[in-house]
């Protein structure tokens, strides 16, 4: 029994542990402004919704861990087939997540998160 509680929290403990090191990549802050028209570019703190979603899928779900990319990568400006278009996959992940944010601090009104 004290060799498998062992074993699991090896597991355990190499399972948490990638995600800090896959995490160690990316940046700390970016500027969204690939599909900008009439709202200003969104500063986003990579790093601040890293520690609040834990999990790199939760917005980054189609790719594998470790393999990350930015949302441009699949979401265009226009839909293609099933894959939303960019400022829809924006606005859909980030207002749905931040309208189940207890503490009410995340924007989820435009001028919020497009601050001029």
């Amino acid at each position: 029994m004290k060799k498998f509680a062992a074993f699991i929290s090896i597991v355990m403990a190499v399972t948490f542990s990638a995600g800090l090191v896959v995490g160690a990549d990316a940046p700390d802050k970016v500027v969204i402004k690939e599909i900008q028209k009439t709202k200003p570019p969104v500063p986003f703190d990579h790093k601040a919704h890293t520690a609040i979603a834990k999990e790199c899928k939760v917005c980054h779900h189609k790719d594998a861990a470790g393999k990350e990319q930015k949302c441009s990568a699949c979401h265009k400006a226009a839909a293609e087939g099933k894959t939303v278009a960019l400022k829809e996959a924006f606005h859909t992940t980030c207002k749905d997540c931040h309208k189940k944010d207890a503490s009410k601090k995340a924007p989820t009104k435009c001028d919020g998160c497009h601050v001029k």
